[in-house]
């Protein structure tokens, strides 16, 4: 069985570096604006059917993806100012109502579109690399060099822009920031687009990687805040390698034991995590805002 550990390695990181990508625009709104975005997953989901539908339409693939991308974030950014900012001083319980409830509309929208049936969309990038021991394909190596892209990119935002200074001051302590004459409106504003963009970007690049189908985003959205936990809430690096744990535990589980107990494995990691380490494994204990 040993000799099948490189493919199960390769296939795990596959695999998690879709949870990382997800994760990451998942953290940055649940660490800053501390709102649980379930329906960040049907960003997902939409920046994948705009790319198919574009593509469908004689659309370059890439092109797709950019226009796909603006479009959900424009999407995002709509959905904060409808649902989630008349909320924004009610409990955590009204917010995630709120998230859960924004999920299943965009669920039905979808599926009254494009209906129900899953759908595929051609790979840009076409071959697949054979080594010792195992094999990749090409777009698959692409994937996890854009999470690392992604992740690099918010990285800079962060901690090399003024943007990023008030967003990580807002994290900290939104009434002090505000003290400081940061404007509220727009860190949210632009936390909600860049969160958006790792959304809806994660869906376009995956629709030639997966089916696409209007549930398509809860699975994918539900593993990212197992990620959360694991990486640490608002911790881009933990969403990273927390993302990467997930997908190669996930394979593990299912080439060694059984593919019924993948996703026990998960949920059982979770609670672990919870009652050992309940800031996660890369995150600080912080105390309560």
């Amino acid at each position: 069985m040993l000799d099948m550990l490189p493919q199960q390695l390769v296939n795990g990181l596959t695999l998690g570096s879709t949870y990382a990508l997800i994760a990451l625009g998942l953290t940055l709104v649940f660490g800053v604006l501390l709102i649980p975005n379930f329906a960040h997953g049907e960003l997902y989901m939409l920046g994948a059917f705009s790319t198919y539908a574009l593509v469908g339409a004689g659309v370059n693939f890439w092109l797709a993806v950019v226009i796909a991308t603006v479009i959900v974030i424009a999407l995002g950014i709509v959905l904060d100012r409808v649902v989630f900012q008349p909320l924004d001083h009610s409990s955590s319980l009204s917010l995630m109502i709120a998230a859960l409830a924004a999920s299943i509309i965009l669920q039905q929208t979808a599926t009254i579109i494009w209906g129900s049936e899953p759908r595929t969309t051609p790979s840009p990038i076409p071959g697949v690399l054979r080594m010792a021991g195992f094999s990749i394909a090409y777009f698959q190596i692409f994937v996890i060099a854009l999470t690392l892209a992604a992740w690099g990119g918010v990285w800079l935002v962060l901690n090399r822009s003024r943007l990023g200074l008030a967003i990580r001051a807002v994290a900290q302590n939104k009434g002090a920031a505000q003290l400081m004459g940061i404007e509220l409106r727009d860190v949210r504003l632009a936390t909600f687009a860049i969160g958006a963009l790792l959304g809806g970007l994660g869906g376009a690049i995956l629709s030639a990687n997966f089916p696409v189908y209007p549930t398509m985003g809860i699975n994918p959205v539900l593993k990212a805040f197992v990620v959360l936990v694991l990486g640490g809430i608002g911790n881009l690096w933990g969403a990273i390698l927390g993302g990467l744990l997930l997908g190669i535990v996930e394979v593990m589980v299912a080439g060694y034991i059984s593919s019924q107990l993948q996703d026990v494995g998960t949920f059982l990691i979770l609670v672990l995590v919870l009652l050992l380490r309940p800031q996660g494994l890369f995150g600080r204990v912080v105390l309560e805002r």
